[in-house]
């Protein structure tokens, strides 16, 4: 029974030959049944020809004899009729049915009553009926006897079937002999079909196994005409085609393994299909640790573009470049890296997953962390050393208003008496005397003005409104400018830190236009829009490449602009520079209320 159990192998030579083998049997045996029975029905139909003319040539002779009642004649012509081959019995009948004559001569003078004989006595046409009689099968055949259309009896003969089974026996014995040589012949040509159908097959199976067996230098040389030849040629192409992807895939391969940053694979699913060495040895997981799982295992659950409609959003983009995000170790850590992901397409355009790369960044990070910290730190002195300078500045004007100040007055007052003490005739000291009294109010209308340049008085006494008003006025009249302003009432509004603040900006814009500028006019604007304030400083002069000043050393380049754009910092505000060679400079900065301060 375990012989039965074990499937069997067959080639496919063998196949083919039991198949076309197959074929030629039930060729043979299908053409044996059919030239049988077609034999069979010719020797029933030429039996039962015999049988009916023998039948038909006696009742014509025994018509006479019959109406003679001549008893010999009719016994000579049944007796000449059982000479023939194949008879087995003969009888004459009146119309009564009545037997006359018959070959056996103990059944003459009975009457037959069966169904077939009732049958013979009733057709006025010959016909015929296979019987079986002691064991044996024939053809009864029966024949009216008449003279002018009058009927005088019947003959009804026996024909024994012996005959046709004898022919039939020879008929299958020939065609046996001719099926088993055919099915010999069939069974050779089969085999050698066979062999040239599926010898050059069995040469590209071997030859596809050495294929996968990784020999990629193997050449099939089948020259055919037919699907067989072209099959070898498909094979020779595809080989050759493999040889070449399996060298470039080994080249990527190779560019792939030696990447440093991450590269990982995923299908539509966001399951992992590849990885590289760099993300294994990242993450401290083995290769086929990852392979097969689920991407959001590597990612954090915040991170929402792998997760659900996320990640066919994703699968929806062409790409998605330099997103930071974290990726999580086996250990359960972060690491920050730089991530850009592509979606991969079959030639049909159907998306058949998406390839990650990312970069890990924690030296950048910390680098961008110092760097700000740095930047914080220098924010925070540079408004330290603003302050520090705008203290200074209200220490010396105020020294130079209160000290310098008064004592020039009194420089001025004891010259003053010196000169009124002078006796006429000292004319030259008197003269001498006023020179020096118009040169000490010079001097104290410098002083005054340092005083007031450097800390603006008027801001403490007017405001921050009248302070910008006068600036304007001032500059523009010593550098020969038209002006226009337009301005909201800034009473109340910042504290004195940062009202100072807003007007050195505006002093510094004023004061790069008349040195740089060579503008004819400028236009200073202040709005306001819920809690922020607009202030917008424009002149029509020669203009200047931004990108450019703003580009040059620290150490070349002046601290106006710098100064401004710390300035505004400190305001936690935001300042913009437009310019262009020949259309003049605009700078506009915005600023906030103060939070404790009045609301208009």
């Amino acid at each position: 029974m375990k012989l039965f159990r074990q499937p069997i192998k067959l080639s496919l030579r063998a196949k083919i030959t039991l198949l076309i083998e197959s074929l030629v049997v039930l060729l043979v045996v299908s053409t044996g049944i059919i030239t049988t029975m077609r034999e069979k029905d010719t020797l029933e139909s030429e039996l039962r020809k015999r049988g009916l003319a023998l039948a038909v040539d006696l009742s014509k002779f025994t018509a006479r004899p019959l109406l003679g009642n001549d008893l010999a004649t009719l016994r000579r012509f049944v007796t000449h009729t059982m000479d023939q081959d194949n008879v087995r019995y003969v009888f004459l009948m009146d119309s009564q049915g009545k037997v006359i004559m018959h070959s056996d001569l103990a059944e003459v003078g009975k009457i037959y009553k069966d169904a077939l004989n009732v049958a013979a006595l009733n057709s006025t046409e010959s016909r015929s009926s296979y019987l079986s009689r002691q064991g044996e099968l024939h053809c009864d055949l029966f024949t009216p006897i008449q003279i002018s259309d009058v009927r005088l009896g019947t003959v009804r003969l026996g024909y024994s079937y012996a005959a046709v089974e004898k022919e039939m026996a020879k008929a299958r014995q020939q065609i046996l002999i001719i099926g088993l040589v055919t099915t010999l012949l069939g069974g050779a040509a089969a085999y050698l079909l066979a062999t040239f159908i599926s010898s050059p097959v069995k040469r590209i199976t071997d030859a596809t196994r050495e294929v996968a067996a990784g020999n990629l230098d193997i050449l099939l040389e089948i020259e055919r005409n037919d699907e067989i030849g072209a099959l070898a040629n498909s094979f020779n192409k595809m080989t050759e085609d493999l040889r070449k992807t399996t060298i470039s895939r080994d080249y990527v391969d190779n560019i792939i393994g030696s990447m440093n940053d991450t590269l990982v694979a995923v299908d539509p699913e966001a399951k992992i299909t590849n990885v590289n060495r760099a993300t294994s040895k990242l993450l401290e997981y083995e290769e086929d640790e990852l392979i097969g799982k689920d991407i959001n295992l590597i990612i954090p659950r915040e991170e929402k573009n792998f997760r659900g409609k996320g990640f066919q959003r994703l699968l929806g983009q062409a790409s998605v470049v330099n997103h930071e995000l974290d990726y999580l170790t086996r250990s359960g850590g972060r690491i920050p890296m730089l991530f850009s992901a592509a979606v991969l397409k079959n030639k049909d355009g159907g998306v058949v997953g998406a390839v990650v790369i990312a970069r890990d960044i924690t030296e950048r990070r910390r680098a961008e962390e110092a760097l700000r910290k740095s930047e914080r730190e220098l924010r925070f002195l540079s408004s330290q050393l603003l302050s520090a300078q705008e203290k200074e500045r209200r220490r010396l004007s105020i020294e130079l208003h209160d000290e310098l100040g008064q004592a020039l007055m009194v420089l001025k007052l004891k010259l003053r008496s010196i000169r009124e003490g002078l006796r006429p005739e000292q004319w030259s000291l008197q003269a001498t005397c006023d020179e020096l009294l118009g040169y000490i109010n010079d001097v104290s209308e410098n002083v005054r003005r340092l005083s007031r340049d450097l800390s603006p008085n008027i801001l403490e006494d007017l405001g921050l409104s009248a302070a910008i008003r006068w600036l304007v006025e001032k500059s523009c009249k010593h550098s020969n400018l038209k002006s226009t302003l337009e301005m909201t009432e800034l009473e109340g509004l910042f504290t004195r830190e940062r009202q100072i603040t807003v007007y050195r900006i505006v002093q510094e814009c004023l004061t790069n236009i008349a040195k740089h500028a060579q503008a004819s006019h400028v236009s200073v604007t202040v709005t306001k829009q819920d809690d922020l304030f607009f202030f917008r400083v424009e002149d029509n002069g020669k203009g200047f490449d931004v990108d450019e000043v703003l580009g040059k050393d620290p150490r070349t380049k002046g601290l106006g602009l710098a100064a401004m754009y710390e300035r505004t910092r400190m305001l936690k505000g935001s300042l913009d520079i437009w310019s262009q060679k020949g259309a003049g400079t605009l700078i506009t900065f915005t600023v906030a209320l103060d939070d404790g301060g009045s609301r208009l």
